[in-house]
């Protein structure tokens, strides 16, 4: 019963740290887990612990006995644009904490089950202290947190494993376009709020005791943000049939991994990663492209601890709108994407390691490095006296975990 009592205080706990602007992956974080951040996003097909249920619910049916696992990741975006003038202004929202913990037990030598709640995706900017007229006081906030239960099956060599998933949701939009034609929007920053469902799966297979591979699909969950969107886009003078709709759908994301034991001490890992920003309500309308990420890792085990380091690489998934000198809405688009939603970094560089305190014990960080991108998009056709707008985007975070075997 007190362990029961523990981790639902630490399911409570991680409900009330929000998160406010982070991404990586398009707004989606590259993974769930100090191990799995070190090695590059990587966990489709490697076992790491309770927290694998977020990269492939099936990798639970590689656990021995009942664990927690508590984290949380200190998330330092870099974001700068240049409204609509040739200086660029710095955006505040330049720290996130954005929590995690997972639960996961063996019931019989087939059955394992889990619980686990974290901050998964996310995206924001706040101009609110630079230039009105310049920067339009743009203020954005998306956060995304799950909640899901998970079953594994696990036979001698293979796995399979489900997670319904609960999803809540909170957008604000907030700007003053009075200096182009339209007015003040959402000035205090109210958040609408949505809660979604949807559901990941997959499998796993060892082709020999030292190579496994893996599949996990994680389905859509469509979203709507009460008239947040719509309304921002009026003040745009975006109506009728040009509005924008108010769903903001999360897309499915297929993945593919295998995991290799070179060694004893050394394991390799790769993971593939589809995610489909194209057929998702909202991101479609906003011209996102289907974003393909790629991500290696490499860990090195010795008795009580443990140093990995990773590489992921994920497509743009904003796609600038050509049109945008002529066509005034593919310009508003062009300027919507941006400067207000920029999930336009591309390269991360990841390092970690574990270090194990008892048998029961262990505490793993990790460090991401993202460099910084620059894109330019038309925006000429809004004739707001400039004929492109800038944004540069890096990132950096640091992520600590600490895990409670029993």
């Amino acid at each position: 019963m007190n362990k029961q009592k523990l981790l639902l205080a630490a399911l409570v706990a991680a409900g009330f740290v929000s998160p406010m602007a982070y991404a990586t992956n398009g707004d989606t974080m590259m993974a769930v887990g100090s191990e799995s951040t070190a090695l590059g996003g990587t966990g489709v097909a490697h076992y790491m612990g309770a927290d694998s249920q977020w990269a492939n619910p099936a990798m639970l049916g590689k656990s021995k006995g009942s664990e927690v696992t508590g984290g949380v990741v200190m998330f330092n975006p870099k974001v700068s644009n240049n409204g609509f003038s040739s200086v660029m202004a710095d955006s505040q929202a330049n720290v996130s904490y954005i929590p995690d913990v997972s639960f996961s037990s063996r019931t019989s030598d087939s059955l394992t089950y889990g619980i686990a709640m974290a901050g998964i995706a996310g995206m924001g900017v706040d101009y609110t202290n630079s230039a009105q007229s310049k920067y339009v006081n743009a203020f954005t906030s998306l956060s995304l947190m799950q909640l899901m239960a998970t079953i594994a099956y696990n036979d001698k060599n293979y796995g399979v494993g489900i997670s319904p998933v609960a999803q809540w949701g909170s957008l604000a939009i907030g700007y003053n376009n009075a200096a182009f034609g339209g007015g003040p929007y959402n000035t205090n920053h109210n958040a609408d709020q949505y809660t979604g469902y949807g559901f990941n799966l997959g499998g796993y297979y060892d082709v020999t005791p030292d190579v496994t591979v893996a599949a996990a699909y994680m389905s859509e969950i469509e979203m709507k943000y009460g008239q947040m969107i719509s309304k921002a886009g009026a003040q745009f003078g975006l109506t009728g049939a040009s509005a924008f709709g108010d769903t903001l759908t999360q897309p499915a994301q297929m993945k593919a991994g295998i995991s290799y034991n070179a060694s004893n001490s050394i394991t390799l890992t790769a993971d593939y990663k589809l995610i489909n920003w194209s057929g998702a309500k909202g991101y479609k309308d906003f011209n996102w492209k289907d974003q393909n990420v790629f991500a290696v890792g490499a860990k090195y085990a010795a008795d009580g601890y443990w140093l990995g380091a990773g590489y992921n690489y994920a497509d743009n998934p904003i796609s600038a709108l050509a049109t945008g000198n002529a066509v005034y809405k593919d310009a508003v688009v062009n300027f919507f994407n941006n400067m207000m939603f920029p999930g336009v970094v591309q390269s991360s560089y990841t390092l970690g390691g574990g270090y194990s305190f008892t048998k029961a014990i262990d505490l793993d960080l990790a460090a991401v490095i993202t460099p910084e991108v620059k894109t330019t998009v038309n925006v000429a056709g809004m004739g707001a006296g400039t004929t492109t707008n800038t944004t540069t985007h890096s990132q950096s975070s640091i992520s600590a975990s600490l895990r409670y075997k029993f």
